[in-house]
């Protein structure tokens, strides 16, 4: 009688630990916060929105779902899904892994551009400014000259607090007419680019940084996530077979 007992203890103590990590899980994938950081009244919400998902869940899947083709595949993309997160996480490449793929892979850095900008609404107002600028052919005051526009005539209010001084960013990620409108451009040129319903921006390229053959270092962490892919492509091949 004792042990019988204790088996049930034992079991709903499982069962409890079993729901605990649902209720944790459900918290990370839908909120992406840690359950136990919660306090006690956001725990007890979140214990009663799961149970709530979790029954209505049950209730469709017994009845108007059951045997419903888009559950069953939804089903099986969901767990592949969720194993290979888990598997990227959990995957930890060696040095030596990760230096085979540095030499085959030859990684080079994305150039990157330190701009200034000037925003107007009248391209021929951008006009009369370039020409103005060009005039100056000293590089520190064609610069400065820059800036005094910038705080003048430049609706661009966010880069303007900043003298028209937009952070580093890197090539690919630039607008496609920016990144045309630069092409073969040195530190120190003007550019302009219409941008259609914002108006016409005058960039001063402030520093360019070339693309480069990439350090070790400089490339690690994008050769971690190829590692894991690979490894993650050959784990589905061979459980596939």
């Amino acid at each position: 009688m004792v042990r019988k007992i204790s088996f049930c203890i034992l079991a709903t103590f499982l069962s409890m630990n079993l729901y605990a990590d649902e209720i944790a899980s459900y918290t990370a994938i839908k909120y992406h916060v840690n359950y136990e950081k919660q306090n006690p009244k956001s725990q007890e919400s979140l214990q009663k929105e799961y149970q709530k998902i979790k029954r209505l869940s049950k209730t469709l899947e017994a009845t108007v779902m059951k045997n419903d083709t888009d559950v069953e595949v939804a089903k099986n993309l969901a767990i592949i899904e969720i194993w290979s997160n888990k598997f990227m996480q959990s995957y930890k490449p060696s040095e030596a892994e990760l230096n085979e793929l540095y030499k085959t892979e030859k990684p080079r850095t994305v150039g990157k551009y330190e701009l200034r900008n000037i925003l107007v609404s009248y391209e021929k107002n951008a006009d009369r400014i370039i020409e103005m600028l060009n005039e100056i052919k000293n590089k520190q005051d064609k610069k400065e000259s820059f800036i005094k526009y910038v705080r003048s005539v430049s609706n661009d209010v966010a880069s303007k607090q900043n003298n028209g001084l937009t952070p580093l960013v890197d090539e690919n990620k630039l607008n496609p007419q920016i990144k045309e409108a630069l092409k073969g451009k040195k530190e120190g040129e003007i550019v302009k680019v219409n941008l259609k319903d914002v108006g016409t921006q005058i960039l001063y390229i402030e520093k360019y940084i070339p693309e480069k053959i990439a350090t070790f270092e400089e490339a690690k962490d994008a050769l971690i996530n190829l590692a894991k892919r690979k490894a993650l492509t050959k784990e589905i091949e061979l459980l596939s077979k």
